[in-house]
């Protein structure tokens, strides 16, 4: 919840449907930790208005990302005419994975929370 929201704030973008309190939707997938899918990873993505220079924003974020200690795993500038266009990637120190997906048309935070062994990540969330 909290790097959806430094995303949003930093995202240049207009959230209208972010509600942190609101916790329905995210997904617990299956993931790894010491053997084949033992562990347990939260998954959302929210959907928010348009950013009038998308590159800009990508530029803005990569530096945020970096000066909180992600790394940067990936930045696709050119995604084809069917898609947003451009996208980037970053993995927290725990191993979180965020994407930010600006646009003139709409704009996209995709999260995939870090792979953990606690029961308590069974329960889809209400």
């Amino acid at each position: 919840m909290d790097a959806i929201d430094d995303t949003v704030q930093q995202s240049g973008a207009d959230w209208p449907i972010w509600d942190r309190n609101h916790t329905a939707g995210f997904f617990p997938g299956p993931c790894s930790v010491h053997a084949r899918e033992d562990g347990r990873a939260y998954q959302t993505q929210i959907e928010g208005g348009p950013v009038e220079d998308p590159q800009a924003a990508v530029d803005a974020m990569k530096v945020h990302w970096k000066s909180k200690g992600y790394r940067i795993t990936h930045v696709f500038d050119n995604m084809g005419g069917n898609t947003t266009g451009i996208e980037i990637h970053a993995v927290n120190p725990r191993g979180m994975l965020l994407i930010f997906t600006p646009s003139k048309s709409t704009s996209f935070i995709n999260v995939h929370s870090e792979c953990t062994l606690d029961p308590a990540a069974d329960k889809k969330t209400t």
